[in-house]
């Protein structure tokens, strides 16, 4: 069992800074992308899907196998410092070229990496961090993403509309240079193995009360086989449609707002507002734990998604709909809360595999969101325009009715500690 100076003074901001960096690259670059292939390239719209469908198919393949290799041979920051200055490297690229087939390439083979460094972050924070800072410390990671998607687009959008693309791009590769420096300085523990080994009161056992018929296992070996991570399928599964719901309303809603003859410029402020109660709730979850389970928050979670999906289209009053993100607010706090700490228990062995894991949920679900939407727009009734999302949110709250063992783990009074 690893052991932690307790006179140690663990240093938690330049962890923070690098997270809140490294969230704003990907928050001001992904909303101009669809702009910069129409305006920049010349794209056309089936161009358009293969540029950011291969990016997103590429980051997800790219995160799985990295994350396995550092898993492996533990040279997190190295990897770190790589993947950020070949991503600087891509971004100088894209700014200096118009050939829509050398975009492709530097997306998805040349920045699609860098897709990574959240989960390599994390996995590092969780070698450095002692088991009792840890769930607090990613729930204030993942709180630097919702903050970094406040100030990001709005930012992004005013460079290229007064700046331009090339300037851009070379004001994010300048960044991923220094945050690539940050990445090499992070502080980091003499202790590399994980903190859960080789300890039986640390293992993630099932609780009494779950279900025995359940089929699921709980391991703290490494899986080396894919069959080993049977009992991962049903949080993967709840966090890949949690993810599709949230960014298939986050697609409709200013078609929804067109339809409905609503100021389309409200649909950034409602956006606003719910990141903001968004981070208060994601650095607040940790301690719930003191009092709710997993399986119980995350239940709550999907109930305020079905409710938020069925009462948004019953009014267009401002009031009413500003009301209403408190709702949307829970859903994604409590999974991005939450979400991270409950796949690196059920994996201790390998918690940068962890956080790769529910990165790729997310992405997948944001892949499969645009895909649907076009089905959407064209089937759907603006009244009915949420009601994918809706029946999504409901098939959660039945994923986690079913498999409540998969939910469960032990819990510790340690996790609720500053």
């Amino acid at each position: 069992m690893v052991k932690y100076d307790v006179n140690i003074k663990y240093k938690h901001s330049p962890y923070y800074l690098a997270g809140f960096i490294n969230a704003c690259i990907m928050a001001c670059l992904i909303p101009v992308m669809s702009l910069y292939a129409y305006q920049y390239l010349g794209a056309s719209s089936a161009q358009l899907s293969v540029l950011l469908g291969g990016y997103s198919l590429s980051s997800i393949l790219y995160a799985i196998v990295i994350a396995r290799i550092v898993e492996r041979l533990d040279r997190h920051k190295i990897w770190l410092l790589g993947i950020s200055l070949m991503a600087s490297c891509a971004l100088i690229l894209l700014s200096n070229t118009q050939n829509y087939l050398f975009a492709v390439f530097i997306m998805s083979i040349l920045f699609a990496p860098f897709h990574t460094s959240t989960s390599l972050l994390m996995g590092l924070a969780f070698r450095y961090f002692p088991r009792e800072q840890i769930t607090r410390v990613n729930a204030r990671l993942m709180a630097t993403i919702s903050a970094a998607w406040i100030v990001g687009p709005s930012l992004a959008f005013y460079m290229t509309e007064h700046l331009g693309f090339n300037v851009f791009f070379y004001a994010l590769g300048v960044v991923l240079v220094l945050l690539a420096l940050l990445f090499y300085c992070l502080p980091i523990s003499d202790n590399t193995i994980a903190k859960f080994s080789n300890s039986s009161d640390e293992q993630h056992v099932q609780t009494c009360d779950a279900n025995p018929s359940d089929p699921v296992i709980l391991t703290t070996k490494k899986a080396n086989d894919i069959t080993d991570y049977a009992f991962l399928w049903p949080p993967i599964m709840l966090f890949t449609l949690l993810s599709f719901a949230i960014n298939l309303y986050q697609h409709l809603m200013p078609v929804y707002f067109v339809k409905e003859g609503l100021s389309v410029s409200l649909v950034g402020i409602l956006f606003m507002s719910a990141a903001i109660v968004e981070i208060s709730l994601i650095t607040r979850c940790p301690s719930l734990l003191s009092r709710f389970s997993y399986h119980q928050l995350f239940i709550i979670a999907s109930v305020c998604g079905i409710a938020f999906f069925m009462l948004l289209p019953l009014s267009q009053n401002t009031s009413y709909l500003f009301l209403l993100q408190t709702l949307k607010a829970i859903m994604y706090g409590i999974m991005a809360g939450l979400g991270v700490n409950l796949l690196q228990r059920l994996l201790p062995n390998e918690s940068t595999f962890a956080v790769a894991l529910y990165q790729n949920t997310f992405a997948m679900g944001m892949l499969l969101a645009g895909f649907a939407v076009g089905a959407a727009v064209q089937y759907l009734p603006p009244q009915g325009l949420f009601s994918i999302s809706a029946a999504v949110a409901l098939l959660c709250l039945i994923i986690l009715l079913l498999f409540r063992r998969a939910f469960t783990v032990a819990a510790h009074a340690d996790d609720i500690k500053d």
